[in-house]
């Protein structure tokens, strides 16, 4: 039906439409989304000790997601990435686990960000066109990548880097210019979308420009360097977490498990501060403005109770955890190197988010939107730096990396697959349970060493 030629007005003519009727769409679901649950946290804030359900909200939550349609799983970024790399649908239940339970989860204190469902509704509303349009895979695969673009953009009001986040995050080494500016034209109407419809985002805009000199972009290598071993322990606190909750549901049952790593949660944020508890904006927003931070070590609570909630079973984004992370992580770090803790939060902001999800190019230039043009260079700096520290590690394991030769067990075929293909294989699960423990050090031992990416590319995959 859409199959005209590529490379002709035509081509162009058909993806902007395509790309501005998924950019409407998302942006209108972001919307809902995001006002829903502004209006959901209002309610909860009233509510004094509001984490203190959290066991059970773990546990709802968990249950529905995995009683409820168990063959509809397609409610995470790493599900969505592995979806879009393996030419399948999403579902349209899945699309509706991942808005409702999202909100439960963040509103009830866990930890987790507000990208994922809207990112991952986009994927699944695009998905859902793509089909009703009775387009071929490869069409179906560039309208999710619109998606996903689109869905970044609107929820957080940085058109361009959203678009190409959703562009870079799917294959490490290679961007898909082909899909760049259908990307683009979604990811930009689904912010005016947005903003049209009264949604507010955070934008600081640096006061403070250092004069540039040897001594402070050394410093800014060192920082670079630090936000790089800060994602490394994020990536893999959040592996131990998964693999040991997995090892206490295997041994005990799923409630149990979910009382457990709600009873954690509730104990770091009554000893520490609830601070570190649910979307955690307000942690992001002390960081950038340069006030005062309540603790030295909240980036590791941070990252320890987004590590324990979805590891638990809750269901959300990582993007504002790591966010969260970055800035209180940056701000802790201005008082060793003796710079302004507002530039080097933003700074922080950014370089966990090239680190973690190995978006280099998308950070530096959310940076740009974000904190204003005048931290660029020390952005790009600090990104590529906390890139190059992280090595093969990801926070997206469905995560492709065209350069890495050691990553060939966990890559997907890059072909199209039958959609009645079952996800996985019955023996497989039942040979994994009875090799759990030998599996659960593997895994350990494996993700505590991290490897470095070589500078070149010296593989190339079709």
């Amino acid at each position: 039906m859409l199959e005209e030629p590529k490379n002709n007005v035509i081509h162009i003519i058909k993806w902007f439409l395509l790309g501005t009727f998924i950019g409407v769409i998302v942006g209108g679901l972001d919307a809902v989304f995001l006002k829903t649950l502004d209006y959901s946290i209002a309610l909860r804030n009233k509510v004094p000790y509001f984490y203190l359900g959290l066991p059970l909200a773990l546990y709802i939550v968990a249950l529905l997601s995995r009683r409820t349609a168990p063959r509809h799983k397609d409610y995470s970024t790493d599900a969505v990435i592995n979806k879009i790399n393996s030419y399948r649908p999403i579902s349209f239940i899945s699309i509706a686990k991942g808005f409702v339970l999202s909100i439960v989860t963040m509103v009830t204190g866990g930890s987790v960000g507000k990208e994922a469902p809207c990112a991952d509704v986009g994927a699944g509303i695009s998905s859902l066109l793509s089909r009703w349009f009775h387009m071929n895979l490869e069409d179906q695969r560039k309208m999710m990548i619109c998606g996903v673009s689109a869905g970044f953009a609107g929820v957080f009001g940085v058109p361009i880097s959203g678009a190409l986040f959703g562009l870079e995050v799917l294959w490490v080494g290679h961007i898909f210019y082909e899909v760049m500016f259908p990307a683009l034209i979604a990811g930009i109407t689904a912010f005016q979308v947005t903003s049209y419809l009264g949604v507010n985002y955070i934008y600081h805009p640096l006061h403070f420009v250092p004069v540039f000199s040897e001594q402070f972009f050394l410093k800014m290598i060192i920082a670079g360097m630090f936000f790089g071993l800060i994602s490394v322990l994020f990536i893999e606190i959040s592996k131990f977490a998964r693999v040991m909750f997995r090892y206490i549901a295997q041994r005990t049952n799923l409630f149990m498990t979910c009382v457990l790593g709600g009873l954690l949660l509730i104990a770091i944020g009554y000893f520490t501060s609830p601070l570190y508890l649910g979307l955690g904006m307000t942690g992001i927003n002390e960081a950038l403005s340069g006030s005062g931070l309540q603790s030295h070590f909240g980036f590791l609570y941070k990252i320890l109770t987004t590590s324990i909630t979805f590891a638990a079973g809750g269901i959300g984004g990582v993007v504002t955890p790591i966010f969260f992370v970055g800035a209180q992580a940056g701000s802790m770090l201005a008082d060793f190197l003796n710079v302004d803790p507002a530039t080097l939060a933003a700074l922080g902001l950014v370089s966990v988010l090239a680190g973690t999800t190995n978006t280099p190019l998308a950070a530096s230039i959310m940076a740009i939107e974000l904190f204003g043009a005048d931290i660029a260079p020390y952005a790009a700096v600090s990104c590529v730096i906390s890139f190059l520290i992280t090595g093969q590690q990801s926070m997206y394991p469905s995560q492709r990396i065209s350069w890495d030769s050691g990553k060939t067990p966990n890559e997907h075929p890059a072909v199209p697959v039958n959609y009645g293909r079952r996800a996985t294989d019955k023996m497989q699960q039942v040979r994994a349970r009875k090799l759990l423990v030998k599996k659960t050090w593997r895994e350990l031992t494996q993700h505590l060493i991290p490897q470095r990416k070589p500078e070149r590319q010296n593989k190339k995959h079709n």
